[in-house]
């Protein structure tokens, strides 16, 4: 499977850290540069070619939209800043996306859905951008297959991560957890419980199965699950 290159542009190393932690949980995606300073990454992409730029507007010396007219060979953009007002020109430069400081992984997630669809065509399936989660538990970080994931279950203010052959406790609220799940991939049916739209075996309208366990549909999430369902 084809990984693509990224490159970031930011005046702010804090900034590209968040970038970088958001592309770490995408297997299709690694990076080949960063830079605080515009015209240094003005000589780097000449060399590296990505196939993808975070490019902040408001950078000393070199703004980023004066940075894009600058290249020659010019990949993907997204463009990365805390001001709003640069929209319009952004997209007038032709970026791909106009992401807003700070960048919530939903988001984030949104705007590579957009790359990937414009690099393989809407006629190819789409999988999902990332295959893993980390999540922190009994004093480490544990990586966590996507695909091995059954259901999530909200226990005060843990969550527990139910597995075929293991389960995880993890201290996040239900809410910030799902937040942090590839659209469509995983469906909120009730407060206290997130399941894995692919392992469910069967349902009624009060309740879904994952092979034995039964699992409740909350009464205001029922109306939108059934239609997602049937």
């Amino acid at each position: 499977m084809k990984k693509f290159r990224c490159y970031i542009v930011d005046d702010e190393p804090l900034a590209i850290n968040v970038i970088e932690q958001h592309l770490s949980k995408l297997d299709r995606f690694e990076i080949c540069g960063t830079s605080t300073d515009p015209v240094e990454a003005f000589s780097q992409l000449q060399n590296l070619h990505p196939d993808l730029l975070f490019l902040d507007i408001e950078m000393p010396e070199l703004s980023g939209l004066e940075l894009i007219e600058t290249l020659e060979t010019k990949p993907e953009v997204i463009i990365t800043t805390a001001y709003r007002d640069y929209a319009v020109e952004g997209f007038d430069h032709n970026a791909l996306d106009y992401l807003v400081k700070p960048i919530p992984f939903p988001r984030f997630l949104k705007a590579i859905d957009k790359f990937l669809t414009l690099k393989e065509g809407n006629e190819q399936p789409k999988s999902t951008p990332y295959a893993h989660i980390l999540v922190k538990a009994d004093r480490k970080t544990i990586k966590v297959d996507l695909r091995d994931i059954l259901y999530i279950e909200g226990v005060k203010d843990y969550v527990k991560i139910v597995l075929p052959d293991q389960k995880i406790m993890t201290k996040v609220s239900i809410g910030n957890f799902h937040e942090q799940l590839p659209p469509g991939q995983f469906l909120r049916v009730h407060k206290s419980f997130i399941v894995a739209k692919d392992k469910i075996t069967a349902f009624t309208a009060h309740d879904v199965e994952i092979g034995k366990t039964e699992i409740p549909i909350g009464r205001v999430y029922k109306e939108e699950i059934l239609k997602l369902l049937q």
